[in-house]
């Protein structure tokens, strides 16, 4: 059994890799902005870029507020799928002090739902996959971690079990 949670960190490190290395492969991507009329950046757009300026000096619940409140005040802005993709992307990140991979999987899959043309989409089916992935080899540990917990139990009974029939086996061999 030790050996079975033993492949399963094993597993849970690979997926855990793969998270990272995918999160530095599409790390390097620029935040694009939506525009005005004039060309200047929209009040919205500038909220996104404070937003991922947070994330980077590392208050990650300031910016996932921001984030979060695009998405809810301003659907229908361009910028609100950069939104969506910075909140998954905050959302996966180990130092961010928001990290719950469940929710980056809800902010991808909005996205690609909301915003199937995004520019962003095609690196949000790729964070959904390995997400995807991560979570049900989670849930599996969590799984397996009950079975073991379980067997364990039953273990200790059987011990007390075995203890009680030596004690009995000794009375009976004491008695004759």
């Amino acid at each position: 059994m030790r050996r079975a949670l033993g492949s399963l960190s094993g597993m849970l490190l690979a997926s855990g890799l793969l998270l990272t290395a995918l999160a530095l492969a599409v790390g390097c991507t620029t935040a694009r902005r939506s525009s005005s009329v004039d060309g200047e950046p929209s009040a919205v757009a500038l909220l996104v870029a404070r937003a991922g300026g947070l994330a980077r000096a590392g208050d990650g619940r300031a910016a996932e507020y921001l984030y979060q409140r695009v998405v809810r005040e301003s659907p229908a802005d361009p910028a609100a799928a950069d939104a969506l993709y910075g909140l998954g992307r905050l959302e996966t990140d180990p130092t961010s002090g928001v990290r719950n991979h469940r929710a980056a999987l809800a902010a991808f899959s909005r996205l690609l739902t909301e915003y199937p043309e995004s520019r962003w989409a095609p690196e949000a089916r790729a964070w959904q996959a390995v997400l995807s992935e991560l979570l049900a080899r989670e849930d599996e540990v969590v799984r397996t971690q009950m079975r073991l917990r379980g067997r364990e139990e039953e273990a200790a009974r059987l011990r007390l079990q075995l203890q009680q029939l030596r004690s009995v086996d000794l009375d009976l061999e004491l008695r004759r």
